[in-house]
């Protein structure tokens, strides 16, 4: 792809399809957990949806190609940090119980 004078490779236009797609996944986020309205808020959760898979669409391909490359974690970090979540959750809801 030519912008100006200057080429792009597919890697580097996927690279920053990717990177759009991770910003907007935290606006949106942001932009539900602070919105008062419910339908805008169902509304919005439905664009992150198709943006989280669109996401992963495009991270597949990317990884498929080697271009981006991760590491699998150990079963031993999976766990923790499936604990991490469990006792946040816990936490939350302990919290919003008192509400």
């Amino acid at each position: 792809m030519m912008i100006g004078n200057t080429s792009l490779t597919d890697k580097e236009v996927t690279t920053v399809i990717l990177d759009n797609h991770k910003l907007a996944a935290t606006s949106l986020t942001n932009l539900i957990l602070e919105s008062a309205n419910n339908q805008l808020r169902a509304d919005c959760y439905n664009v992150l949806k198709r943006t989280m898979e669109h996401q992963k669409q495009i991270f597949d391909v990317m990884s498929q190609k080697g271009w981006y490359q991760v590491s699998n974690a150990n079963q031993q970090d999976i766990t923790q940090v499936q604990q991490t979540i469990t006792q946040a959750q816990q936490s939350v809801n302990n919290i919003v119980s008192t509400l």
